[in-house]
């Protein structure tokens, strides 16, 4: 069974163990974390996982379009030394 990360588009491959399956998949390509349910070899629902620490592909994006944006820096300000 293969499933498409939702973070990045990666075919992630899954064997026999997940034919019946509920629970977190984790992208090697990307990090993502997925929610999955499968039943009988058939998936049942995939959705990325809510975990607050990742950024989210547009996110990403945005940062390397635009580095000067505030979400680029986010709450966290950088000194530079010297």
């Amino acid at each position: 069974m293969r499933i498409n990360c939702l973070g990045c588009g990666h075919m992630v491959d899954l064997d026999d163990a997940y034919d019946d399956y509920g629970g977190s998949v984790k992208c090697f390509a990307c990090g993502t974390i997925l929610e999955i349910s499968t039943e009988q070899g058939c998936i049942k629902s995939v959705k990325q996982a809510n975990v607050g620490w990742r950024s989210s592909a547009p996110e990403i994006i945005e940062r390397v379009l635009d580095p000067t944006s505030e979400s680029a820096h986010g709450s966290v300000r950088h000194r530079r030394a010297g």
